[in-house]
């Protein structure tokens, strides 16, 4: 399944990884993911294709923005690099993006992924 396979890959990278938000408090570095859409992949027979796409916004937390920063350049790296898992493809450079209450250094990116149905 995508989301386990992404989960994996995530956790060779930071061992903090969760889907969602982060209980307040959490201690960088971590990393969070969530979906936030992804193109249907059917058949013109509608018949659902072995593979599902998402757009998953990957947000990566540290204790400096450019540490948050480096962070997020190291999943990017991880995400590429598991063509045996999926095919990740990045839809934008990372943006600054601290946690909800400003109290955490934080970057975000949208990154495509097919995967596993």
């Amino acid at each position: 399944m995508l989301e386990l396979d992404l989960q994996a890959v995530l956790k060779t990278v930071c061992p903090q990884v969760v889907m969602g938000v982060a209980p307040s408090g959490t201690k960088t570095p971590y990393i969070t993911w969530q979906h936030i859409g992804g193109d249907p992949l059917i058949f013109l027979d509608n018949a659902q294709a072995d593979k599902r796409n998402a757009l998953i916004q990957i947000n990566a937390y540290h204790s400096t923005g450019l540490a948050a920063l480096q962070l997020l350049q190291v999943v990017q790296a991880a995400l590429l690099a598991s063509t045996a898992k999926f095919v990740a493809r990045p839809l934008s450079e990372p943006i600054a993006a601290p946690d909800d209450a400003d109290a955490v250094q934080g970057f975000l990116q949208t990154v495509s992924i097919t995967g596993a149905r």
